[in-house]
């Protein structure tokens, strides 16, 4: 028994059967880690108290090496100090939308909340990025502890331990937790993790069944090598630059490197604000 062919396809002229379903739910882009403000010590900065906050140092004393004659008082040595200043700049962006786009938009909770998770990752990478930027310049202050790899190599455990002491000797104290902070790509990480040399990091935690878990689970972004007095945190913001392939720059951070001022009370008046406020009002539409 033969059969006709169907007479009602999708492609056919029934213009209801080109129909399509939008998923209400954004699909996730894939944002970046921002670790970098975690490696600053953060100063308030009162409200209605200028636009500047002033540090300062004083500058160490040497040993004194020299007897006091008997029954003499002496001379004063001087003392000196030095200051430095950071000054509050002020970056906005913002996104308008009539009620009828937030009214009619199929996004999952809402457009504005979707919106407003954007700009908070632009805030986020914002922020990420200039401390990103202060640190790189702030190399020149001491070349003690700026180390440099050759092109073509990659970063050992070696290395770390250097970076390390390297801190350690011009005297610089941990970030938190006895330990100081660092800021790593994951393409280093790999590299990290790939040197099976003898002494290398991975040679080390394999021979301890509790550490060598790491070896076989997805690196943690806030806790990806701890290592050497340094625990790290992977991103892929960590800066590169292009000198015969990718060169990345890695941070280790130690308390008072870097100072972050803020607007404390600003801030928790604004969350105070925003917890108060939210809430919805129902709206009615005459027609």
């Amino acid at each position: 028994m033969s059969y006709s062919p169907a007479s009602i396809v999708t492609s056919g002229a029934l213009p209801n059967l080109v129909a399509i379903h939008y998923e209400r739910e954004a699909v996730p882009n894939l944002k970046a880690q921002t670790p970098f403000l975690s490696m600053t010590k953060q100063r308030p900065l009162p409200l209605r108290q200028g636009n500047q906050i002033q540090f300062y140092t004083y500058a160490l004393l040497a040993a004194n090496l020299n007897q006091s004659a008997e029954g003499t008082v002496g001379s004063p040595i001087s003392e000196s100090s030095t200051k430095i200043v950071a000054t509050i700049g002020q970056y906005a962006d913002f996104i308008n939308s009539s009620d009828l786009a937030l009214d009619v938009a199929i996004d999952d909770p809402g457009l504005l909340q979707n919106l407003a998770n954007e700009l908070n990752y632009r805030l986020a990478l914002t922020l990420n990025s200039l401390v990103q930027i202060t640190a790189d310049s702030a190399v020149a202050v001491d070349s003690l502890v700026n180390i440099q790899l050759a092109n073509g190599s990659y970063l050992t455990a070696n290395n770390l331990r250097s970076a390390v002491q390297s801190l350690v000797s011009v005297n610089a104290r941990p970030l938190v937790n006895n330990k100081f902070g660092g800021v790593i790509h994951p393409n280093v990480v790999r590299d990290i993790l790939n040197d099976t040399s003898f002494n290398g990091l991975t040679d080390i935690v394999k021979r301890d069944p509790e550490m060598a878990k790491m070896l076989f689970e997805l690196p943690k972004n806030d806790d990806v090598i701890s290592f050497a007095g340094v625990t790290f945190k992977q991103t892929s913001t960590a800066p590169t630059v292009t000198i015969s392939g990718n060169t990345y720059t890695t941070l280790i951070s130690s308390e008072m490197m870097l100072s972050s001022p803020s607007f404390w009370e600003r801030t928790q008046r604004m969350v105070r604000r925003t917890i108060s406020c939210s809430f919805k009002v129902p709206r009615n539409r005459e027609a």
